[in-house]
């Protein structure tokens, strides 16, 4: 059966293609936990295209700063996420739909992915 994953960011992942999906612990303290966040690691996995070796990653995923930066002048980004990240679990999956939505207001596209779960990788603490 198809589960969804929803990122806030873009990631247009065709039908067909194996993904692992990384997942991340939510380390605050428990007083904390009950607070809004906005984008934390923890809300959303990172995706690994295993068919073409494109990893998709949000902001957070590679930096603890704000999302600074500006149009004119790109990010040095690393290809992989912080290595202070706890990793709750690790598995892989097949697309079998893909849906990218612009949010206007947001200037920012979401995307849906439905995935059929094949393998468990890694399981966290």
């Amino acid at each position: 059966m198809p589960v969804p994953i929803r990122l806030n960011y873009p990631a247009a992942i065709p039908v067909g293609h194996t993904i692992e999906v990384t997942e991340f612990l939510d380390t605050r303290p428990e007083k904390k936990r009950r607070t809004y966040t906005r984008g934390e690691p923890f809300q959303i996995p990172v995706i690994h295209d295993l068919d073409t070796g494109i990893r998709y990653m949000n902001h957070r995923h590679v930096s603890r700063g704000d999302n600074g930066g500006n149009d004119f002048v790109p990010n040095n980004y690393p290809s992989e996420p912080r290595s202070d990240l706890v990793v709750s679990r690790v598995y892989r999956a097949k697309v079998t739909a893909c849906t990218l939505v612009m949010v206007e207001g947001l200037e920012n596209q979401h995307t849906t992915l439905l995935v059929n779960p094949v393998e468990d990788v890694t399981s966290g603490p």
